[in-house]
């Protein structure tokens, strides 16, 4: 046991502060743009809900490679594990314009739903910005999949980092202008402060930074033999439901977002903020994932139960989500400032983040039993649980919770956090029965 824990640490630790930094760039450029206006903070929190929402079908087809790269490996196949990759890198970037186009299409119905035009224009300029953006996060994905498999971590480390220290000052002048100069000091020269735009736009440059590092490192790493290439149907076999079961439930939490939209400017901007609080404490969760994905598909390419690696792997996933909870239930307005000086949206976002501290430990095992699941080849189950969780429960609940018993914020994050409780337990309770029998591979 103590084996296992050790090698999941290690792989876990970088791929967590690698998806941190990720997340990181994000925040960075909520913080610049929540000093603009209230209308231009909700507008890019509402057009980076809709972007990520419709781009995570294919973040989650990259995320079918884990069990095809890894269950290789395990098994000595390294050829078979860069075919994988190769297939699903093109199956990948084949399906960025539909969801990017699909995304322009989302923003059309904002008018029905009652939000302000202005906020609506933000949305798109900041959707506008991202487009290029996600490109590259569907090839990072996938290179930096194929080479968690490989054990390798450091280049998308390495590369977050570096994407972060570009992307502050970035991300500030193209945001603010002349007044990010002004604000440390520095004489004006001219420069245009493109608000929600401009958030848009340093995210694609940050992206194409990440990819760069991960790009070379798995270029590195392919094998000299050649290998029978991976169907693309293969690909789609196993990473689509993984993309519709994410799309699932980021939907429905991008829904969500829409709709506080509704409630004013200031309900959409703590919403945005709070949800991207909740995310970066989440993306600890999401490497715990990642790695406990590999270690089991290792296990089962060894013709070994993977039992052990994944219900270390949840332990692990809810101890770490239990001190980020503990942070955001004592000290919430802290957190809360960093992002905006607009008095209501602070109130509002306390109160959202003390919510957030309640369903974090429960988030942080559905995200790792997914990942246990995926390694394990198991796509199917989790989608269907998802759809069932979030759709008929976490969603419904929200509506009553939020908009006809009149909880606002506070309501629909409560019914969201019914949905995450739901599937955590499901999925977990799925892991611990297909593990009493021999997995097959994928």
């Amino acid at each position: 046991m103590f084996v296992e824990l050790g090698a999941l640490v290690r792989l876990a630790v970088p791929i967590a502060l690698a998806q941190l930094g990720l997340l990181a760039m994000s925040l960075v450029d909520t913080a610049a743009i929540g000093r603009v206006s209230v209308d231009d903070l909700a507008g890019a929190g509402i057009g980076r809900s809709i972007g990520f929402g419709t781009a995570v079908v294919g973040i989650g087809l990259a995320g079918g490679l884990d069990p095809l790269a890894a269950q290789a490996i395990g098994a000595g196949e390294p050829g078979r594990a860069w075919q994988a990759f190769v297939t699903t890198l093109r199956a990948t970037l084949l399906l960025w314009p539909l969801l990017m186009a699909a995304a322009f299409a989302v923003t059309l119905s904002l008018p029905a739903i009652g939000l302000d035009a202005a906020v609506i224009s933000r949305v798109r300029l900041y959707i506008a910005g991202q487009a290029p953006g996600f490109a590259a996060v569907l090839a990072f994905t996938s290179a930096k999949t194929f080479l968690q498999a490989h054990g390798r971590t450091s280049p998308a480390l390495v590369g977050s980092v570096v994407a972060n220290v570009i992307n502050v000052p970035v991300s500030n002048l193209l945001v603010r202008g002349d007044g990010a100069l002004r604000a440390v000091g520095l004489p004006a020269m001219g420069l245009p402060a493109l608000g929600a735009l401009g958030g848009g736009i340093a995210f694609s440059i940050a992206a194409v930074v990440l990819l760069v590092f991960v790009g070379a490192a798995a270029l590195e790493c392919r094998p000299k033999e050649a290998s029978p290439p991976i169907p693309l149907r293969t690909v789609l076999r196993i990473g689509m439901p993984i993309g519709l079961q994410m799309f699932a439930e980021v939907g429905a939490f991008s829904l969500v977002a829409l709709l506080s939209g509704a409630l004013g400017p200031q309900v959409a901007s703590a919403h945005h903020v709070a949800i991207g609080l909740a995310t970066f404490m989440f993306m600890g969760a999401l490497g715990v994932s990642s790695a406990t994905a590999v270690r089991v598909a290792y296990a089962i390419g060894q013709g070994r139960s993977p039992r052990s690696a994944g219900a270390l792997g949840m332990g692990l996933g809810a101890t770490g989500m239990l001190f980020g909870a503990a942070a955001f239930a004592s000290i919430p307005g802290v957190f809360i400032r960093v992002f905006t000086t607009d008095e209501q949206v602070v109130a509002i976002g306390v109160e959202l983040l003390r919510i957030a501290a309640l369903f974090a430990i429960f988030d942080g095992v559905q995200a790792v039993a997914t990942g246990a699941l995926r390694g394990a080849g198991d796509v199917r189950f989790p989608f269907l649980a998802n759809i069932v969780a979030h759709w008929f429960v976490g969603f419904p609940a929200a509506m009553v919770l939020g908009f006809v018993l009149h909880g606002g914020a506070k309501g629909l994050w409560w019914g969201l956090t019914a949905g995450l409780v739901l599937v955590a337990v499901t999925l977990a309770t799925r892991f611990a029965v297909i593990t009493r029998r021999p997995i097959a591979r994928v």
